[in-house]
């Protein structure tokens, strides 16, 4: 997996924290940059640790179904992608966002944690390819938290809006990755 595609997977798994952060900046009348950090790092250090987690789960495996792997990141990468862009879409608003979000940080974990259960998956799909773990665990990590960070930063400015159609986007992105893997694979076996 390149550079590019690791940043392109990290940009799609860091959508939905963004959505997250744009929101607990919309909380705020202006831009807080200590909130905006403090965000950025909980968020780009969780999502990291599931992405690396997932891969950890799958290498276990991974050499069991090395025939079907490719399907397993089509089907992965699409579940995770399909659910991100039926939230963003969604027109079920829940609780009011900024009671949701606040600034406990415990509130902050949980909620990180939350929007990384797609970057364990993503980890597993990871084990099923030829990836450096550690690029792609870096990487993870510095998008996420940029875009976490920036979210808060800008939230303020364009509100909850702008956060769910990342949503859409990221889970557009994660699709395409995971049809890009199985090309390939179905490419090299000389089925297409």
């Amino acid at each position: 997996m390149s550079l590019v595609s690791n940043f392109f997977m990290a940009v799609g798994l860091s959508a939905d924290a963004f959505a997250v952060s744009v929101a607990r900046g919309a909380c705020g009348v202006r831009a807080d940059l200590r909130l905006a950090v403090r965000t950025g790092l909980v968020f780009g250090s969780v999502e990291a640790s599931m992405v690396l987690l997932g891969w950890l789960l799958g290498s276990s495996f991974a050499g069991l179904i090395t025939d079907i792997d490719h399907w397993i990141a089509l089907l992965l990468l699409g579940a995770v992608g399909g659910h991100m862009i039926h939230a963003g879409i969604s027109d079920s608003e829940g609780n009011d966002v900024c009671a949701e979000t606040t600034q406990s940080g415990m509130k902050m974990l949980l909620t990180a944690l939350g929007t990384s259960v797609d970057g364990a998956a993503i980890g597993v799909t990871l084990a099923f390819i030829d990836v450096s773990i550690w690029h792609a665990v870096a990487i993870v990590g510095a998008v996420s938290f940029c875009i976490s960070t920036l979210g808060v930063l800008i939230g303020p400015q364009v509100g909850a809006l702008l956060g769910r159609r990342a949503e859409v986007v990221g889970g557009l992105v994660l699709i395409t990755i995971g049809l890009s893997i199985f090309y390939a694979h179905m490419h090299a076996a000389g089925a297409l």
